[in-house]
């Protein structure tokens, strides 16, 4: 038996690597993680005296997951993890992996900003989040450029521990704490450019979600929202009238993203539109919502930057009175 490819020491889960086993036996495969056995198979080789293990990153990414941000700095403590590999009852090696839901280009060694873009636009009293995969002692810088071209440097947060994914608070408006007397209109959080758009608007719809790498993220919808009114309540008889036993409303939002600055929002906003998760907030309050439709077009050409629109309800039937 011999491995011709196995994973290397750290994987993004949906760009791993297949196992190829060159044998000409049966053999059993195994995988553990935090000290559990989670997978135990066993594999026939094909016409090639060959084995081969697909997608099994998509199997780790089974075992990790994001959580909503707290404050400014949160721990990611179950979006990676150390697999073994074992096969006929010997480890054959261990991978950390990080959690990806689709293939990227960056390295897992050095992903830089866990997101699909390099530049977004934000906004005064927008929250923003940026994550990171950090070892210890590694710190993230942010800069800005003022008005008259002069750059300045801070620390943003410096990691103390085990390497880990950490979700950090890159708000504008903390950001301008941090450099109160600088007037600037855009920074950079490592790789991460922000451009601020201070543009007074009618309306702003926040909308968070864990991304294609289960992190946090912030769009914002400048333009408008509908509510469509549905009712999907039970009625019955009762001494012959018709009365309303169950209220069950299912109202329906379709909200328009309004102005789009850059190409790169188009991937942000198609990031969020296939989101597991999301939220709304309202009222310095989260509510989960779930997507139900979408008119996303991108055209790949500059100079066209069409709205992007799209529909949801409430996770939860209780909040339909919320707005």
């Amino acid at each position: 038996m011999n491995v011709m490819q196995r994973p290397g020491t750290v994987e993004l889960a949906a760009d791993m690597p297949e196992y190829i086993i060159d044998t000409d036996s049966t053999i059993t495969f195994e995988v553990q993680f935090s000290g559990s056995k989670i997978l135990s198979e066993e594999y026939v080789p094909d016409a090639a005296y060959q084995v081969r293990i697909r997608k099994l990153g998509r199997f780790c990414a089974k075992a990790l997951w994001g959580i909503w941000p707290e404050g400014n700095t949160t721990y990611q403590q179950h979006l990676s993890g150390t697999f073994s590999f074992l096969i006929n009852g010997e480890k054959d090696a261990d991978t950390y992996v990080l959690f990806s839901r689709f293939t990227t280009k960056k390295k897992a060694e050095s992903p830089g900003v866990l997101s699909v873009i390099s530049e977004k636009v934000t906004r005064p009293g927008v929250p923003e989040y940026a994550s990171f995969f950090l070892s210890s002692g590694q710190a993230v810088n942010v800069t800005v450029t003022d008005m008259s071209g002069l750059v300045t440097a801070e620390t943003l947060y410096t990691h103390v521990g085990e390497n880990m994914v950490c979700s950090l608070d890159v708000s504008y408006d903390r950001i301008k704490k941090a450099f109160p007397d600088k007037d600037f209109n855009h920074y950079t959080v490592e790789d991460l450019m922000f451009h601020v758009d201070r543009t007074a608007y009618a309306e702003r719809f926040i909308f968070r979600f864990l991304n294609m790498f289960d992190v946090p993220e912030i769009v914002c919808a400048v333009g408008s929202m509908v509510l469509k009114g549905a009712d999907e309540s039970e009625t019955g008889f009762m001494w012959g009238v018709e009365r309303k036993f169950v209220v069950n409303p299912s109202d329906e939002f379709t909200v328009n993203s309004g102005v789009i600055f850059r190409q790169s929002d188009y991937r942000l906003w198609r990031d969020f539109l296939g989101a597991q998760q999301a939220q709304i907030l309202i009222d310095g309050s989260w509510y989960d919502i779930i997507i139900t439709n979408q008119s996303y077009e991108r055209d790949f050409r500059k100079n066209i930057l069409k709205a992007v629109e799209f529909s949801f309800c409430f996770a939860d039937p209780d909040n339909n009175r919320i707005l």
